[in-house]
């Protein structure tokens, strides 16, 4: 997760096409060779949800002249909604009343902060990470058997929705009452189960309020009418452009893959063990199984100094090129190679310098001397400058 500000790039940098080491590539992870696809849910999911259960759960019927109809499900543009606000009934292109019909209409949309958010939605905190049983990296093959390698597990990080309340307004016509009741009690049924696709979302449901009214038309038979309203408590994933330039965390994240390996150590004679078999001394090598650790075959001295980090602050800067510390190298044990400029890491302004942009880094008298290659680093230094080393300093 990015704990910092991005910087942006030098001039040196964009030109030699080196990386920003202020960006963390631990989140720059590749998604185009992935069968599973960033989660997104968004209104449209919500609204196919109602029309596909009505459709395909509730199935309404019903039955004229002894002929079971199919009742049809339709969502209401906004130019067929207005007509039904002003008439109270859908008409064919003929004028024709259309029944029976069941029609419905997004309304209102409440976001309900009483349950879990992501916080900020510039720098989202909380996820939901699912992992993936099965990826190409733990294929089986003889180097892993070898090396007794543990599998990498991957996983899939879904930022939390934004949960919200849509209602919906939905109008059922008729031409008999007995039509009607036999559309509302199953709706009524359904109410408070989940609605949608089994294959893809499900979404709770309350319906409030049915209201049933008859209408006796002069130039056509009567129509029965009845309106009630649907709340959905759904959630929204969007894949939008603000998602994809917040300082989230990486879409898909892998464990610390391991690698446990088996030596065997030259032992002392004095560990041989004497095994006498029928009047024949034989000698025995006992196997030692452990995990390979550098540092436990090494002494305190040479462990103290591989572990040393200290950090000094520039005392002085002198433009364009040179900066001053107080303090000494710390002296390498025997055995290894002279504390140099590569046991360090320098750090101007916060920003990284790399070692190219560094002509040497020497010590005397208890004063280390920097001098930078200004040509390479793209800039020259100012006495305002804070310069940072960060090393085996004594």
């Amino acid at each position: 997760m990015y704990t910092r500000k991005n910087i942006p790039k030098t001039q040196y940098e964009l030109s030699k096409g080196e990386e920003n080491h202020a960006f963390d590539r631990a989140n720059d992870v590749r998604r185009d060779d992935d069968t599973i696809k960033p989660l997104s849910i968004g209104l449209y999911d919500m609204d196919y949800a109602i029309k596909y259960y009505f459709e395909e759960i509730i199935k309404p019927e019903i039955e004229e002249f002894g002929v079971k109809v199919k009742v049809p499900v339709m969502y209401g543009s906004p130019e067929k909604w207005k007509n039904v606000q002003a008439d109270g009934y859908f008409r064919d292109k003929n004028g024709k009343i259309q029944s029976p019909l069941i029609a419905y209409k997004r309304t209102g949309v409440t976001k309900n902060r009483t349950l879990t958010s992501k916080i900020d939605a510039n720098f989202p905190n909380l996820y939901y990470s699912q992992e993936v049983k099965y990826n190409q990296i733990n294929k089986y093959d003889q180097f892993s058997v070898l090396t007794n390698s543990k599998p990498i597990k991957t996983y899939i990080n879904t930022v939390v929705p934004d949960f919200v309340d849509i209602t919906y307004d939905v109008v059922i016509w008729t031409d008999y009452i007995e039509g009607m009741n036999s559309i509302l009690e199953s709706v009524i049924y359904t109410e408070g189960t989940y609605w949608g696709d089994m294959e893809k979302f499900k979404f709770r449901t309350k319906i409030d309020g049915i209201t049933n009214t008859t209408d006796l038309l002069q130039d056509s038979d009567r129509v029965v009418r009845s309106t009630f309203t649907i709340t959905l408590f759904g959630q929204i994933v969007p894949n939008v452009l603000a998602k994809e330039l917040s300082k989230k965390q990486s879409e898909k994240s892998f464990d610390i893959r391991q690698l446990v390996l088996e030596v065997t150590p030259d032992a002392e004679p004095g560990v041989f063990q004497q095994m006498v078999a029928k009047g024949e001394t034989t000698f025995v090598t006992p196997t030692v199984r452990s995990t390979l650790n550098p540092l436990s075959l090494a002494d305190g001295t040479t462990v103290n100094y591989l572990s040393t980090n200290n950090t000094a602050t520039s005392i002085s800067v002198s433009a364009p090129d040179t900066a001053y510390f107080n303090g000494n190298f710390l002296t390498a044990p025997t055995g290894l190679p002279a504390t140099n400029v590569n046991n360090f890491t320098f750090f101007i302004n916060g920003q990284y310098v790399d070692t190219a942009s560094i002509t040497s880094f020497v010590q005397s008298n208890g004063v280390c001397t920097l001098t930078l290659n200004t040509s390479q680093l793209g800039f020259t230094l100012e006495a305002t400058d804070e310069i940072i080393a960060i090393g085996k300093f004594a």
